[in-house]
Parts: structure tokens; C-alpha cells; sequence
């Protein structure tokens, strides 16, 4: 069975911070689906609110951004999100001006923290079975997630969803995803000036050391 709460000596290395209230518009059906299965724990404290914007699925990042610009920019949305940390949920296999894209975002008078997954987020969904330091590409992703599930996986299933969170092992994802963060910064390398050279990577486990974090 996999763990879906920190160890008592993650918590202590951890800096606990109140998650409040975030608005998530994400890139894919698969990300909304894995995010939402703790927004709806999370959010029965009545401190927090995390709501996640799915109109932008199925898209690419242009087109996540180029939603979160417009939703936010609309009078009514505007006023009910101004005081939410904004996130934007991404891969980087598409389009290929990734960079300028990052850059866009970076220059952007939301404020939006970037969520960031190269190649894709089945990267992040594989690292809860094993740890990743090489490039791959997404047919050996999508294999090795396969290996692990005893199925074929399919993207945008509730049911794979939860098997991967449930029997897989969250505090080795975030473990995982934190030492290629390490790796990187030694090497000097940023999302918003090397993430062509940044493959593997996500950074998607902070937030959801977070969101383990508000559960504990």
C-alpha cells in the first residue's frame, strides 16, 4: 500500500506554510484528476481553498496561459481570485518555443507560480515507483508506467489516478523529484533560462509536499 502522508522527519525538514487559497488552471485532464484527489480532502478546512480551472485541458502551455490571461483578466474573476496564489500546470513537449513560453509566463503582472514538467507529467506519475535520471521519451514513460500498474495506462482515468497515488509511494516521489531539483541547481540550470536542457524534471513535488503537508 503506498503512503499518502509524510514521515514525521519530512515534516520537521519541511517549511510549513498555510496553502490559503490557490486557483490551479491546468494543461491536461490527467493533472486535474491527480490534483483534484487532494483539493477534495484539502479543502474541508475551512482555512483553504484550492480551486482548479479545467476549461484550459487539453491543451499545451500557450494555451493554458493564454486562458489563465484571459479568465483572470475578466471583471468578476478578477475580483473573486485577486487575493489567490495562481498556479499554472504544465508539460514542455508542446509547442516548441517551450522557452519563450516560460518566459512569457515569467513576465506575466499575475504573479503565477510555475508548475513545470519536462517532458511530461507521467514523468511525475512514474517517479511514485521508481527514481528517474535519464532522459526519456513518452512511449517509455507511458511503457514503464504500464510495467508498474500490470495494465496499459490511459491518460485522463480516475481509476489509474488513484491506483498510482494509493500503491505507489508519494514521499519517494517528492524524494525523486527533489534530488533532480539538487542535481540541476548544482549544474546552474533554470526553468526560466535551460529547461530545453532539464529532461528529466518536474517541480510539481512541492506543491504537493504542501498539500501532504496541510493533511498531516
Amino acid at each position: 500500500m503506498g503512503r499518502t502522508r509524510l514521515s514525521r522527519e519530512r515534516l520537521t525538514e519541511i517549511k510549513r506554510v498555510n496553502i490559503g487559497r490557490i486557483i490551479i488552471f491546468c494543461e491536461g485532464v490527467t493533472e486535474k484528476l491527480y490534483l483534484d484527489y487532494f483539493a477534495k480532502i484539502i479543502n474541508g478546512n475551512k482555512f483553504t481553498d484550492i480551486r482548479i480551472e479545467t476549461q484550459s485541458a487539453d491543451g499545451n502551455s500557450r494555451t493554458v496561459y493564454k486562458y489563465a490571461e484571459e479568465f483572470l483578466e475578466e471583471e468578476e474573476h478578477n475580483r473573486e481570485y485577486s487575493n489567490y496564489q495562481k498556479y499554472l500546470v504544465f508539460d514542455c513537449d508542446d509547442p516548441p518555443d517551450i522557452q519563450q513560453v516560460i518566459l512569457d509566463m515569467q513576465g506575466s503582472d499575475k504573479g503565477y507560480s510555475l508548475i513545470v514538467s519536462n517532458l511530461l507529467f507521467e514523468l511525475w506519475l512514474l517517479m511514485h515507483f521508481e527514481s528517474i535520471q535519464e532522459r526519456m521519451g513518452k512511449k517509455a514513460i507511458y511503457e514503464r508506467l504500464s510495467d508498474h500498474l500490470n495494465e496499459k495506462y490511459k491518460k485522463a482515468d480516475s481509476g489509474i489516478i488513484r491506483e498510482i497515488i494509493n500503491n505507489g509511494n508519494l514521499e519517494d516521489a517528492i524524494k525523486n523529484g527533489d534530488q533532480l531539483a539538487k542535481k540541476y541547481r548544482r549544474m546552474k540550470k533554470r526553468i526560466y533560462t535551460n529547461i530545453e536542457e532539464m529532461n528529466p524534471y518536474t517541480n510539481i513535488y512541492t506543491l504537493i509536499e504542501q498539500f501532504l503537508a496541510e493533511m498531516s
